[in-house]
């Protein structure tokens, strides 16, 4: 198959990066506000591809009728370890019920009571004391309506075109005017200008073997990167829990029913680590716990499913049905109950859903102009450095919205638009097609593999020291100076994956540099080292951004003392490193 060099221009009033929920309601949002000329772009097939597919059934949407204000917000920040944007918090839980209505009105349905009323669950964050409660819609039929969605509104879709570098203005390095990219089949390079551009895509789950998305390799957060845009909050990271035997989506759903974690004895462990949550605390929680209990010698881990029902098992083949279909096929359902007791691990992630990734305003606008950032771009500030009761795609319709409603602004008030950069496009165009040129070098899956070795291992993702990560971004540099030049590519197939092994390397050193830089305990962020949440100190953000090809770090302190909750002491010891030491 032959590459072909010649660029395709396409002009826009808004190119969209990312077909997920934020693509979509960014692009749904900024049409319903006047902008008529929009192009959704995805590296996958918009509908069929990305996180949300495997959307898993469950939807943490506030309902102001039925709902305490006071405890959601109170949870998220307590979640967030206070590290949210509290405003932008507020404007979530004040916005999402109203996406939740958007949903429905494009056909997506979701669990109903007789008398109407959505029927829901406690899952993650859910307690008696303070109750969760968390919607459920049927599967994959989410991003299925929400592709219809875009056709009945008549917004163009580029499938298959993986854009990899955002474009400047000619003599305006700060200004964004679009990206440069390629389709994944013919390998037709396609230049993209806009007036406004969205990035929606951006997580990273380094390909793991749970991480249930091959194609979540960083990219938006990369591009963003490269161009100059500051990014945040990139040592924290996501955790999925699944299934030993093969990945399994549908946590939310799956404690919320009654699913119990236990060790090897058979004790159920969570209650000494979260005693008001249990096995309905937040993944990384639970993550972090399961590594103390192998640590101490008490894994492998089992979730137990013994209290389920046949009803149960009747909501999970509605609301997970890519879930039930696999546990059937394995044999794990015999009957109208699951096997009672599967071993389950703890997954790296990355930071999809949340965590690291692209800095914005309440506008959703990025430090570029003319670039703004929604969902899994960006570092999901609502939601601060945990995945607050399954967040993700609530976060994602909400962020996305208001990205496409301040976009729609920004070109109303744009008296123009800038021309491309032609020396940046020559550059970024043979930077784009080195790995095709060479006549010899390692495949992407080299690269990959080294990349999966450094970060995914338990003492370096979850239970973290500085000497560990340290050797990591030594590790990391190596990659850079002797592997990632010689990467070959045999065609626009193996050009995707050496363009997400890169994206994957360059997310690996902004983690581990950013991970050791804080040196503290919170969160995701487990230290072995700085065993304490230093509030003092450390109730700050870290700012990263590129300049001139080097990465620059900066820590800026939450503006806690004008946010309505604050912390209560400056330092504690972190919960579950207190917790595993009590009962040790």
């Amino acid at each position: 198959m032959r590459f072909d060099k010649n660029l395709q221009s396409i002009s826009s009033d808004l190119l969209i990066i990312g077909g997920g929920p934020a693509g979509c309601f960014a692009a749904l949002k900024a049409k319903e506000a006047g902008v008529r000329d929009i192009l959704v772009v995805d590296k996958g097939y918009v509908g069929k591809s990305g996180c949300a597919t495997f959307g898993a059934g469950s939807f943490k949407g506030f309902i102001p009728q039925e709902d305490s204000y006071e405890i959601w917000f109170g949870k998220a920040v307590e979640a967030g370890c206070y590290m949210n944007d509290q405003d932008w918090t507020r404007v979530h839980l004040q916005e999402v019920f109203g996406r939740v209505k958007d949903l429905e009105t494009w056909g997506v349905e979701f669990e109903k009571n007789p008398d109407g009323s959505y029927r829901r669950i406690e899952g993650q964050g859910s307690s008696d004391l303070r109750p969760i409660k968390t919607l459920m819609f049927h599967g994959p039929q989410l991003m299925h309506q929400l592709r219809l969605a875009l056709k009945k509104a008549k917004i163009p879709i580029l499938d298959k075109v993986m854009v990899t570098h955002l474009l400047h203005a000619r003599k305006r390095p700060e200004v964004i005017t679009g990206g440069l990219g390629f389709h994944l089949e013919t390998g037709e390079l396609r230049a993209i200008s806009a007036k406004a551009t969205i990035l929606t895509c951006g997580g990273q789950s380094y390909k793991s073997n749970y991480a249930f998305q091959k194609m979540v390799t960083g990219d938006g957060h990369i591009m963003a990167l490269e161009a100059g845009a500051e990014l945040s909050n990139y040592e924290f990271t996501d955790h999925h829990l699944s299934y030993a035997g093969f990945d399994t989506t549908g946590m939310n759903v799956l404690q919320g029913l009654g699913g119990i974690f236990v060790n090897r004895h058979g004790d159920p462990f969570m209650e000494k680590y979260d005693p008001e949550h249990g096995s309905r605390a937040n993944l990384n929680t639970i993550s972090a716990a399961m590594a103390m209990e192998v640590k101490e010698g008490r894994g492998p881990i089992y979730l137990d499913f013994s209290r389920y029902t046949p009803e149960s098992i009747e909501l999970i083949k509605r609301v997970l049905p890519i879930l039930y279909l696999a546990f059937l096929r394995a044999g794990l359902i015999p009957g109208d109950q699951i096997v009672p007791k599967l071993e389950w691990v703890s997954v790296n992630c990355g930071n999809v859903g949340f965590g690291g990734g692209v800095r914005i305003n309440l506008s959703c606008e990025s430090s570029l102009e003319g670039l703004f950032a929604a969902g899994d771009a960006t570092s999901g500030p609502a939601s601060g450095v945990e995945g607050f009761c399954a967040y993700a795609i609530p976060f994602a319709t909400t962020s996305g919205a208001r990205a496409g409603y301040s976009a729609a602004a920004f070109i109303r008030n744009r008296k123009r638009g800038y021309a491309f950069d032609p020396s940046q496009i020559r550059r970024q165009t043979n930077q784009l097609l080195e790995p095709l040129l060479r006549k010899h070098g390692d495949e992407p899956e080299v690269l990959t593999l080294r990349v999966q070795e450094i970060i995914l291992p338990m003492e370096r993702y979850l239970l973290r020291h500085g000497d560990r990560l340290l050797r990591g971004i030594r590790e990391i540099e190596d990659l850079k100076k002797n592997l990632l030049p010689y990467v070959k590519a045999h065609d626009p197939h193996y050009l995707r994956m050496a363009v997400e092994a890169k994206n994957m390397l360059l997310s690996a050193e902004c983690f581990l540099r950013a991970a050791l830089m804080r040196e503290e305990s919170r969160g995701s962020h487990l230290r072995e080292d700085f065993p304490f949440v230093d509030n003092k100190n450390w109730l700050k953000w870290i700012i990263l951004q590129q300049v001139d090809g080097k990465l620059k770090f900066r820590k800026e302190p939450v503006p806690i003392d004008r946010y309505p909750m604050q912390p209560s002491a400056d330092r504690i010891k972190h919960p579950i490193i207190e917790a595993n030491e009590r009962y040790h």
